[in-house]
């Protein structure tokens, strides 16, 4: 098994220019070749998962399956919303930049990048900053309607960050995907319950 610290994360290299999704992919298909790894089983998590759907799509027939977990391959948000949380963004910029506003500034605007769903992009600084932006504004559809490989969808039945209501989404897109839900488990349920999550893994497994 392979896991891959993929630029700008674990003890990686961050990238000097922010990545899109494609950067990502081809990064994976170098990895790949260095370690001379031929049709895998990608398995991925969250933003993993979204790399792994557009690795699929730019390099077709070359893994023999595709496992994805807590994969926002739709967005959680409304557009409507993500316009209002832009506004209010831009409008609280300039407001806390009045004293005795300033004051409080790093306080609200943790707290509002984490009621909105915004957690890792209030964590991340500079080009990561930049990629996450260009990341989560990719439209996944094409990607998934691509696949052409065994897929499961993985999900905690408690999932916050991507509801399984997101999962059933998904899996209409994807072409005979399966839709695997384990209960009383939350988005980190790869690692945090990995012996059910491997379960259903090998059960899958035995199917292709």
């Amino acid at each position: 098994m392979f896991v891959p610290d993929l630029p700008g994360f674990g003890k990686s290299v961050v990238p000097s220019n922010p990545y899109y999704l494609s950067d990502y992919a081809n990064f994976l298909k170098v990895f790949m070749k260095k370690h001379r790894i031929t049709h895998p089983i990608l398995i991925g998590h969250s933003f993993g998962g979204r790399v792994s759907l557009k690795y699929q799509m730019l390099f077709p027939h070359t893994l023999r399956a595709l496992i994805l977990t807590g994969t926002p391959g739709v967005t959680p948000v409304s557009r409507k919303k993500i316009a209002v949380s832009i506004a209010l963004a831009k409008f609280g910029k300039l407001l806390f930049l009045i004293p005795p506003f300033s004051f409080f500034h790093e306080s609200v605007r943790k707290w509002y990048y984490f009621a909105v769903g915004a957690r890792d992009f209030y964590r991340a600084n500079g080009v990561m900053r930049e990629t996450f932006k260009h990341i989560v504004q990719e439209d996944l559809v094409a990607s998934m309607r691509s696949v052409n490989v065994p897929c499961a969808l993985v999900w905690g039945s408690d999932d916050r960050i991507t509801p399984v209501w997101i999962a059933h989404r998904m899996k209409e897109e994807i072409a005979n995907s399966h839709l695997i839900v384990i209960s009383n488990a939350d988005h980190g349920v790869s690692f945090k319950q990995p012996q059910r999550f491997v379960l259903a893994i090998e059960n899958f497994l035995k199917t292709i």
